[in-house]
């Protein structure tokens, strides 16, 4: 497994420019669609980093890489190889495998509490929140915040990595803060640049 994370912030106008120009005409057209620019940044970044990686692992020609997405909008590429994206405020990830695999990254900011008993179970909020004596709306401890999206990445992982997406019940995806594992499987928590969090889930061999 091997995984990449990049700034938005660390390509220019032309760089972006030549991203759009490489880029499928889907691609393009679902960029063309952005009204804010670091929406459109996002867009082409999460394209030509999943395209250098892909090229890198198998030799491919980034121009031969072609993407199509499953009915729950998980992308797959023209190659014997697994890949996965997410993207949070300025920070794109990306990993690529040879075994299905599921990333998320988040920018770690202030969350509603209600979040913790509609998603969570109650080992995971207990996790999140410890012995906090009272639980404000919106919760900006930043010990508990990150706790809060060790939790949320590692769900995210799981259900990115089954292609299982949004319909899934996020409280049957248990994460066990003991052994850092999500429904057995253990997460890969690497160290993520200031102020995020990223989680990476590969299946069983």
């Amino acid at each position: 497994m091997q995984y990449e994370i990049c700034s938005i912030r660390a390509f220019s106008d032309a760089d972006y420019e030549r991203m759009y120009q490489t880029a499928s005409p889907d691609r393009q057209q679902k960029a063309d669609r952005f009204r804010f620019p670091d929406d459109r940044a996002r867009c082409l970044c999460a394209d030509h980093l999943a395209r250098q990686m892909l090229s890198r692992a198998s030799g491919m020609p980034l121009e031969q890489i072609t993407f199509e997405y499953g009915e729950k909008g998980k992308p797959s590429a023209n190659l014997p190889l697994y890949f996965n994206l997410s993207h949070s405020a300025d920070m794109v990830l990306c990993a690529v495998s040879e075994r299905p695999i599921g990333v998320d990254v988040e920018q770690i900011k202030p969350f509603r509490a209600g979040l913790v008993d509609r998603f969570f179970t109650k080992t995971e909020a207990d996790y999140i929140l410890g012995d906090m004596p009272e639980i404000p709306e919106c919760i900006g401890d930043p010990v508990v915040c990150s706790r809060f999206y060790r939790v949320w990445t590692a769900k995210e992982a799981y259900v990115k990595m089954t292609g299982t997406g949004i319909s899934t019940d996020l409280k049957q995806v248990c994460y066990d803060p003991l052994s850092a594992t999500v429904c057995g499987l253990p997460l890969f928590c690497p160290d993520a640049p200031q102020g995020y969090v990223i989680s990476i889930l590969e299946s069983n061999p």
